[in-house]
């Protein structure tokens, strides 16, 4: 699988921005790259978008380089699904999300994650 694509579900399109097990790094920086240039090749406030972060090492740069990246893109999301984080970063990105007006939730696995979104 890619690590960044649209997939049906439910008659809804949903954009997967696979992170899972990576590290900081030049995958890491061009999978985001890859997934912003999709995203803002949509129109406004339509894309449903799932980030998998589980096991992927998030230091304080591949914290940024998402933080920024997620800014950037807020105009095309309509709606944002993270799978895989716990803990204070739960906390640090829920405060992100509100702070940049996104419908966003957390979620321990996938199939709950795209419930939801397609729910948005």
């Amino acid at each position: 699988m890619e690590r960044v694509t649209f997939i049906e579900f439910r008659g809804r399109s949903i954009f997967i921005e696979d992170f899972s097990s990576l590290r900081p790094g030049d995958e890491f920086r061009t999978t985001l790259e890859a997934a912003a240039a999709i995203i803002r090749s949509q129109p406004p406030k339509s894309v449903l978008a799932l980030l998998d972060v589980t096991r992927a090492t998030l230091n304080a740069e591949a914290i940024g380089m998402l933080r920024t990246s997620t800014a950037e893109n807020a105009p095309f999301v309509r709606a944002a699904a993270v799978v895989g984080v716990k803990g204070l970063r739960g906390v640090a990105l829920r405060a992100v999300a509100k702070f940049l007006g996104l419908g966003f939730g957390i979620f321990r696995d996938r199939p709950s994650a795209l419930d939801w979104l397609i729910a948005q």
